[in-house]
């Protein structure tokens, strides 16, 4: 009988190995129903996920999150709170899901706001009115995706069967599909996207014998780069990871003469990682891709690589967690208007991957949005890509078997470009509306986008597009003040605006100091208990913010690491922020001009997320902290790079202290 047992887990675990996950469920079952432990439960949960089997999945899931199960440490991986939201919000069960993705998050030690996850999904629910979309006579029943235009022809991915398939021919199957490896095919369409003539394989340059994947063409459709079971040098031995998962590839075929040459796998890429998903910008210089190289925030991250114009490829840079999440970040297309469509299971969203945007600035990827229904579904909605004006194509699994590709149109631009942004000029002491406030904005360069004054005591309400701006406020008996703002998206706060009164010789004459501070006491006690507070680091009043004035931060060159001397000092801003616990800051992080601008300010990111991170470690709430690295661009001391002593670089590698909220 245990003999019996062992070996429905062996075929369970071989099935599991291969990619055989609805096989590997069917044995799993029996064998978990012989001997109830923890880990059988776990690899059963996982192949009816991976299999699609939501019903039965959900059914052992709780068993697990139950602690049903042999084993007295009823503790379990915390991704399985991720595959619970996931297989929960698939069935309807919303607030119980969030319940989980809240859990989730938690135990991984990151803030989550659930209000606003179910504000999200409640948004969700409707029909995005600007896209229509329709099933394409494309999809058969494989499974169909990928699916690129260009011209009057469609390239896509499939499994289908046909008697060319090199797979067929040596009689291969994938084990997981039990169907013909993924192939790339192309077809003649109309402009409703419907083929008359049979989808044709692509040559055997493109196509290989095993899974030829997702691709991109460049604007010239002279070079394809390929998703591609990875094959060691000589096309001979395939390539896999511990687990034994054979790894996913990327490769480039040249056409030259009208004829697809040999694919060759790109210089970057690593042997123990995955590499898939290619999309080129129009102007061939930057590659966006999904792995899961190491270093990442999670499962697959989308990276870019930049192309020089001599064809050489630099190194991948991760695109961070403005874009990334701990979860699968997959299928980047980049638009003609350089905005980045990905799919994603790790924002909160209709069900599994859904289709997300993060729209481009000057400043980079803004934060993603949501696609909705009709683009997505409660499954997979991957492979995102426009063709003409607002015409393109998406793959779903929504029907519940196998991949699909739909036709959509866009009606208009659903991107909301511009925010209204709400600017209020107030006095630094009485903090009321000034009377006559005037106010201009600059943009990039010094550029004047706004001009505006009004008598009476008001606010401003001004359309502003995703960027960072100069804001300059003034008024009678008020000097002009300049401050950075940095326009995100909408906010429910205005951006409030503190200028100093300029008295006149007569008020001087009867206003002294001790008046001036009662005045303050009475109008804003809690910024006068702020700036009269002797004990710990000082609080200081400069353009008419507040500042903590600590000894400065320094770092050694080229590194972000908290110096020992630094520490002290960081102690002591600690015990201040715990004192007066409704204060906010901000931590602006400066390197000085010694290497390149690219590399300073990851820098400064990086050295801005230490003093975060060891503030954080001293009991501050994160949630009351923000950061930003502002590189060698705002140095203390201004001399040339080269030209500066050691004392002078030093000073320049600086952390700053700004009070944005008490």
């Amino acid at each position: 009988m245990v003999s019996n047992a062992i070996a429905q887990l062996q075929r369970a675990d071989r099935y599991y190995n291969v990619g055989d996950f609805a096989s590997a469920a069917e044995n799993y079952t029996i064998a978990f129903e012989n001997e109830n432990h923890k880990e059988i439960l776990t690899k059963l949960i996982s192949s009816y996920y991976l299999s699609q089997d939501y019903a039965n999945a959900l059914t052992y899931l709780k068993l697990l999150v139950g602690g049903r199960f042999l084993e007295g440490d009823k503790s379990y991986d915390n991704n399985y709170n991720f595959i619970m939201y996931d297989v929960l919000n698939v069935k309807g069960n919303i607030k119980e899901a969030v319940d989980y993705l809240e859990l989730y998050h938690n135990n991984g030690g990151r803030p989550f706001d659930k209000e606003k996850a179910l504000q999200i999904l409640k948004e969700l629910e409707g029909t995005n009115s600007a896209f229509k979309i329709v099933k394409s006579n494309l999809s058969s029943e494989s499974d169909d995706f990928g699916a690129v235009r260009v011209g009057d022809s469609i390239f896509f991915v499939s499994d289908r069967p046909s008697e060319n398939v090199l797979s067929n021919l040596f009689g291969k199957r994938f084990k997981t599909t039990q169907r013909p490896f993924l192939d790339i095919y192309g077809v003649r369409v109309n402009d409703k996207n419907e083929f008359a003539d049979e989808p044709v394989l692509l040559s055997k340059a493109i196509n290989s014998k095993l899974h030829d994947g997702n691709f991109c063409f460049n604007s010239e459709g002279s070079e394809m780069f390929i998703s591609r079971s990875a094959f060691s040098e000589g096309d001979t031995d395939r390539i896999f990871d511990e687990e034994g998962t054979n790894r996913v590839h990327l490769y480039k075929s040249v056409r030259i003469d009208g004829i697809w040459r040999e694919a060759e796998r790109l210089p970057f890429v690593r042997d123990e990682f995955s590499y898939m998903h290619p999309s080129l910008t129009r102007d061939g210089r930057r590659l966006y891709f999904s792995s899961d190289m190491d270093g990442g925030l999670g499962g697959f991250d989308i990276y870019y690589v930049m192309i020089s114009l001599d064809g050489s490829y630099g190194t991948p840079v991760n695109l961070g967690p403005t874009i990334n999440t701990t979860q699968r970040d997959q299928f980047p297309y980049v638009s003609g208007t350089g905005d980045l469509y990905y799919s994603t299971n790790g924002r909160v969203g209709l069900g599994m991957l859904d289709v997300f945007v993060a729209p481009l600035t000057v400043k980079g990827f803004t934060e993603p949005i949501n696609l909705g229904a009709p683009i997505n579904s409660k499954y997979d909605d991957f492979s995102f890509s426009y063709y003409k004006d607002n015409n393109g194509l998406v793959a779903t699994s929504r029907n519940g078997t196998n991949d699909d590709i739909y036709s959509f149109i866009q009606n208009g631009d659903f991107i909301k470009r511009e925010f209204n942004t709400l600017f209020e000029i107030r006095d630094a002491v009485t903090n009321e509306l000034i009377p006559n406030a005037k106010i201009r904005i600059e943009g990039y360069q010094g550029k004047e986008i706004y001009n505006e004054s009004k008598e009476a005591p008001s606010a401003f309400n001004i359309p502003l597009a995703v960027d960072d701006y100069t804001f300059i406020g003034s008024g009678d008996n008020y000097p002009e003040t300049r401050m950075k703002i940095e326009v995100r998206g909408n906010t429910n706060e205005p951006y409030v605006f503190k200028v100093d009164r300029i008295f006149t010789e007569e008020e001087l004459r009867i206003i002294d100091e001790k008046n001036l501070a009662k005045d303050l006491k009475e109008k804003d006690p809690s910024r006068f208990e702020l700036l009269t507070d002797t004990i710990g680091p000082e609080v200081i009043e400069k353009d008419g913010r507040l500042y903590i004035d600590v000894a400065p931060i320094y770092f050694d060159f080229d590194l972000s690491v908290i110096r020992e001397d630094s520490e002290k000092v960081l102690d002591e801003l600690a015990k201040k922020l715990l004192k007066y616990e409704k204060i906010k800051l901000k931590i602006e992080s400066h390197t000085d001009s010694r290497g390149p601008a690219a590399y300073n300010l990851p820098l400064s990111e990086r050295r801005a997320k230490s003093t975060f991170d060891y503030l954080v470690s001293k009991g501050v709430n994160p949630s009351r902290l923000e950061y930003k690295g502002f590189g060698s661009s705002d140095p203390v001391v201004k001399c040339a790079a080269g030209e500066c002593t050691d004392e002078q670089y030093q000073l320049n590698r600086r952390s700053e202290f700004e009070i944005t909220g008490y």
